[in-house]
């Protein structure tokens, strides 16, 4: 397959990403890396601030609107969230499990009505993968995108400067402005390759796949408390277990498909702390997480 890479269109003599600030996408096809809300929350740096501001503004508005079951208002949120490819990340092949329209998403989330009522805990934008069955890397990194569009044409348009290459054409695009907690229409130098606009995305935003889901969720906060409620200690003063999380998750019905989801659901509705205690441990989770440059490396080149 050709490739043709960012790092040569902008005039880079050395590639390789210990010489880059951005992913080295091939401009010519998609490459399933995800854009990852905790690996934004965690960085240091002003851009990684206000994107991170940006996103739990549009996704306290978003989990509102589903506890106040406000139809008109998820569309309004929703009109703008669906799938996006200037960034050429992802599977951009339209089929990505909700669509790329408004009513596409609404019918994904259609389970939040109730979920965010049962669970008022639910407020991150990554509770959705772990709630929803059939959302995960490729439907969050696109609404992430939309969210942050100014924020990643700016960054583009800041690696053009670095690269001394000019803005060779101008876009008007929706983006998600917290001032006013709404999609905001905008008109911006940006670049584009044979007509096709790119987003160039920082390179330690990105996975091959989210470090948080569902199965994580289950296995280190639900199951973890669950094993941790049979501790005993023996006649040595050692702390065993009476189970563990492997004999706790076999012993789970398993007759429907989304039977992770409908779990964690029903448990997270009975203690509204695990959610939160799920929030508290990520950081941790994620430390040291982001694809480093030879990992970039091997998977684009």
């Amino acid at each position: 397959m050709e490739k043709k890479h960012i790092s040569t269109l902008l005039n880079y003599s050395q590639p390789g990403h210990s010489n880059l600030e951005f992913v080295d996408i091939n401009v010519l096809d998609d490459q399933a890396l995800f854009i990852d809300p905790c690996l934004i929350e965690i960085q240091q740096g002003a851009w990684y601030k206000n994107a991170t501001n940006l996103l739990n503004n549009f996704f306290n508005e978003f989990y509102r609107a589903y506890r106040n079951n406000d139809t008109h208002r998820k569309i309004e949120l929703l009109s703008y969230a669906g799938e996006i490819n200037y960034t050429k990340l992802g599977y951009g092949n339209g089929d990505n499990g909700h669509g790329n329209t408004a009513e596409g998403l609404l019918e994904t989330f259609k389970n939040l009505e109730q979920l965010t009522v049962n669970i008022p805990t639910i407020t991150k934008p990554m509770d959705i993968p772990v709630t929803i069955s059939g959302f995960s890397e490729d439907g969050l990194s696109d609404m992430m995108t939309n969210i942050l569009h100014l924020q990643l044409n700016e960054f583009t348009l800041a690696q053009l400067a670095i690269a001394k290459v000019e803005p060779n054409s101008e876009d008007t695009f929706n983006t998600w402005d917290a001032a006013t907690s709404a999609w905001k229409e905008v008109t911006l130098p940006c670049y584009r390759h044979e007509n096709n606009k790119i987003l160039l995305t920082p390179k330690n935003i990105v996975r091959k796949k989210f470090f948080f889901g569902a199965n994580q969720f289950l296995m280190r906060v639900i199951l973890e408390r669950a094993k941790k409620e049979t501790a005993y200690t023996t006649p040595k003063g050692k702390t065993r277990y009476r189970t563990t999380k492997k004999d706790l998750k076999n012993a789970i019905p398993k007759d429907e498909r989304s039977w992770r989801y409908n779990y964690i659901n029903e448990k997270t509705k009975t203690d509204q702390s695990f959610l939160k205690d799920y929030h508290d441990i990520i950081p941790n989770l994620y430390y040291n997480k982001a694809m480093n440059n030879e990992e970039l490396d091997n998977f684009i080149y």
